[in-house]
């Protein structure tokens, strides 16, 4: 039997199987914890997109800069260099999977405020930090507890200076990894960070993306920035993502008006590979809150830079020599450590490594924004 008739024959019977088993009660997890793994082992590892490029905080960053092996001890003055080199590269988009929730020097705390003032296309991360609010009935005696999720933005500087804010929420191990919310329910349906990312990256479509919104509901499309430059300016990003998300739930119609609308008539402004973004990004908004990861291989396997040779390499204007084109990329900047022993951020996914090697939450992050660029989920 060839190696592909086997693999139709496996892949065959695990549809059976997992149509049966879905009927049982434990049947979603094991499709989950088996079926994906048995279907990610038989297709492999497969390309990332080129338009993602991860900038790893790593110890070895650390040794070569002298700096404290904890990251969020770094000085905020050399997020700012970092910050301003990538946008002197043309980086379409930058997230910083960090929590900046603490105040450090101000003189620190402002270089790095007016990088991100000045490069306008920062995202920066919330977190989401969960309370207990004690109940009382009408007599004043408790009645339980109610659980909410509380975001907890940037320090105030920051969080003005960035284009976007967004939480990037996901389980601690050991629990695997295989979903990642889009838009975070407990939390006001508030859209996550690889959802804000790819808006901001896919911003040199977005006025056609209203054009034929307007064409599927005006009244409605009227309400929203009509460009780029009316959403800088009133610093909302994810205000307007939440607004276009109200509109597809209420709405149903309008992901398939749109999608026929630019297939009947097209956009001749636009080329084929920002036609795909376009489509992207009408098919991310017609999504359900949560989408399942389409990992692309183990941990690395998306394009990473040491923190600190992307540094030196601005420093020394050898970019373009060594290869590395950051122009029109979405750049991730988060810990990133292929050492199975500092796995302090590490997730368990279906691509764990036997050496206890795990991907991080940057690389699952940029993983989610590559799915939603292809319009490839699982």
């Amino acid at each position: 039997m060839s190696h592909l008739s086997k693999a139709l024959v496996i892949g065959f019977l695990t549809g059976i199987v997992g149509l049966g088993v879905s009927f049982l009660p434990f049947g979603i997890d094991l499709e989950e914890n088996v079926g994906l793994d048995l279907l990610f082992s038989l297709r492999g590892m497969r390309q990332p997109p080129p338009d993602v490029i991860i900038v790893a905080i790593d110890q070895k960053s650390a040794g070569n800069l002298n700096l404290s092996k904890e990251p969020r001890k770094w000085p905020r003055s050399l997020h700012a260099r970092l910050t301003e080199n990538l946008s002197k590269e043309g980086a379409a988009v930058i997230a910083f999977d960090l929590v900046f929730d603490e105040a450090r020097s101000s003189d620190e705390d402002n270089l790095f405020a007016e990088a991100i003032e000045k490069s306008r296309s920062v995202v920066l991360c919330e977190y989401l930090k969960k309370e207990k609010v004690p109940l009382v009935n009408k007599g004043g005696s408790p009645a339980g507890s109610l659980d909410i999720e509380r975001l907890v933005p940037p320090i105030p500087p920051l969080a003005k200076s960035a284009l976007a804010l967004a939480p990037f929420p996901l389980p601690k191990v050991p629990i695997k990894v295989s979903q990642y919310w889009t838009f975070k329910t407990g939390a006001g349906d508030m859209p996550t960070l690889p959802v804000v990312v790819f808006q901001i990256f896919a911003m040199n479509v977005y006025e056609d993306f209203i054009h034929l919104l307007e064409m599927a509901t005006p009244s409605r499309a009227a309400k929203l920035p009509h460009d780029r430059s009316a959403i800088v300016n009133i610093r909302g990003l994810e205000n307007v993502v939440q607004e276009i998300r109200g509109i597809f739930e209420d709405e149903p119609f309008v992901t398939e008006r749109m999608l026929k609308e630019l297939q009947n008539k097209g956009v001749p402004s636009l080329d084929p590979k920002r036609i795909q973004i376009l489509k992207s990004l009408i098919k991310m908004y017609q999504r359900g809150n949560s989408s399942y990861l389409n990992f692309y291989g183990p941990p690395g396997t998306i394009t990473t830079i040491p923190y600190f040779q992307v540094l030196q390499l601005f420093e020394e204007g050898a970019l373009k020599q060594k290869g590395i084109d950051l122009g029109g990329k979405a750049v991730f900047v988060g810990l990133s450590e292929r050492i199975p022993s500092e796995q302090m951020d590490g997730f368990h996914t279906v691509f764990s490594q036997p050496s206890g090697l795990a991907i991080r939450g940057v690389e699952i992050a940029a993983t989610a924004f590559a799915n939603l660029l292809e319009d490839r989920p699982v």
